[in-house]
């Protein structure tokens, strides 16, 4: 499988990250987060939300093994629900160069940093984690949106 962009989105796919999926090509969806994974009408309303596009839906200590098992004919996009769907599957073994944000929305005592970008403390160790990983991170919410470095815009 060929992946052509990962993304964060805590409303995993909708108008905005399809928008994004249209413009790289994507005709394969990767949703990451356990709870999810678990949940058949979760996974039914993600199916309905990917007009043209395939889903699957997977903890994050099953993406690689995911990735690693299709072939090359899709163009697929990989969405993490959480940063700690970002953080577990890099302790997994995923390898990436950037992770797009789309979107972290207010809960559990976030803060808003930015558009659609809202953090608590545990979200900049989660961050800064995944920058120390070697990991470029952008916040993008809407490809005409300008995309930003995510050191740029939060002190971590």
């Amino acid at each position: 499988m060929a992946v052509v962009q990962y993304r964060l989105d805590g409303r995993m796919l909708h108008g905005q990250v399809s928008t994004f999926a249209k413009q790289v090509g994507a005709d394969h969806f990767i949703v990451v987060n356990a709870a999810v994974a678990q949940d058949d009408t979760q996974i039914m309303l993600l199916e309905l939300a990917a007009i043209n596009a395939t889903v699957d839906v997977c903890a994050p200590d099953e993406l690689v093994d995911l990735i690693e098992e299709d072939d090359d004919s899709d163009r697929t996009m990989v969405v993490f629900k959480e940063l700690t769907d970002v953080v577990e599957s890099l302790d997994a073994g995923l390898e990436c160069k950037e992770i797009f944000i789309s979107g972290i929305y207010a809960a559990n005592d976030r803060e808003k940093v930015a558009a659609c970008l809202f953090l608590n403390a545990k979200d900049k160790a989660d961050l800064k984690y995944i920058l120390d990983k070697g990991v470029s991170l952008s916040h993008q919410i809407q490809p005409d949106y300008p995309k930003k470095a995510i050191q740029d815009i939060v002190k971590l």
